[in-house]
């Protein structure tokens, strides 16, 4: 292309390491020329052949990066499903800022690790299980107070905002029938409340766990004690129901089952049947045998 001289500057020259040729990216050394549009040619005119664009060199920063990696996205889970947060992670910054701060802490998961009824809370009729649920899916565990506790506190060291923490008041005496309905009642207003789908399934219908029966079982009489309903002495094997219903057989059952009445001289209080010892039977022999002595097939 036709430059007039009005619009060269001829005659210049570099030492090096100010441009590079366009075609080979080589370093120039030599004789240059400049137009009025500022672009640098090789060759002290344009009759100096060959004429090369000349161009400065980029600055490149090395990279802190080890692996020279492009930076890259990454999903936090929020614990809501479908809604978790996008950001970008340049390693550059990563590898820089590394060694600079602190690395966040480890959390931990809540693992499974019912609670137990203590001495006491046996005593007590009573104490707290404690569960979660996972906040995005229908997970339930039974964890121990310590990880509720996290959990309720929003501790750092626990995955907090993944599950949901709840307690409940867990009965485990009184009637067997009473405790079961009580602990059921309790599940289903979690559930309900807390909107816990099918966290009552996690029970498995065994509402009566860890129930503390009253109970005295098998007991003996031979005779003189009690008597039936219809005032026949009773002569067998028979239980305390509740610490205070003498009925017959050895254990109560779900199915119906006499109930027995103390004669006048037999005063049964919740201290003198705790104490009652078993004893031995007697041997019947022959075909003959005391009434109501079938008792003992419960």
């Amino acid at each position: 292309m036709y430059y007039p001289k009005s619009q060269i500057k001829p005659n210049l020259y570099t030492n090096g390491g100010e441009f590079i040729l366009s075609t080979t990216k080589e370093d120039y050394k030599g004789d240059y020329y400049k137009i009025s549009s500022g672009k640098l040619y090789s060759g002290k005119n344009p009759t100096d052949k060959p004429n090369i664009l000349l161009i400065k060199p980029i600055n490149v920063t090395q990279p802190t990066n080890p692996t020279n990696e492009v930076p890259i996205t990454y999903a936090l889970d929020t614990g809501k499903e479908g809604n978790n947060i996008l950001f970008t992670l340049d390693p550059n910054e990563y590898f820089t800022n590394i060694n600079q701060s602190t690395p966040p802490p480890i959390r931990f998961i809540p693992l499974f690790n019912p609670t137990l009824p203590t001495d006491q809370d046996k005593q007590n009729g009573q104490f707290n299980r404690y569960f979660c649920k996972k906040t995005n899916e229908l997970k339930y565990l039974e964890i121990d107070k310590e990880t509720y506790t996290k959990l309720q506190a929003k501790d750092l060291q626990i995955a907090w905002d993944l599950y949901e923490p709840a307690s409940l008041l867990w009965v485990i005496k009184g009637t067997q029938e009473n405790v079961f309905n009580t602990n059921k009642s309790s599940v289903f207003k979690i559930e309900q409340n807390q909107r816990w789908n099918g966290f009552s399934q996690y029970f498995k219908e065994n509402y009566s766990k860890y129930y503390q029966s009253q109970d005295i079982n098998d007991l003996y009489t031979s005779g003189g004690e009690f008597t039936t309903k219809n005032g026949q002495n009773y002569i067998g094997f028979y239980h305390i129901h509740n610490g205070i219903t003498p009925m017959v057989g050895k254990t109560h059952i779900n199915t119906p089952h006499d109930v027995l009445l103390p004669t006048k001289k037999t005063q049964l209080t919740p201290q003198t049947t705790s104490s009652m010892m078993l004893p031995t039977p007697p041997i019947i022999t022959g075909g003959g045998g005391s009434s109501m002595g079938g008792g003992g097939s419960y």
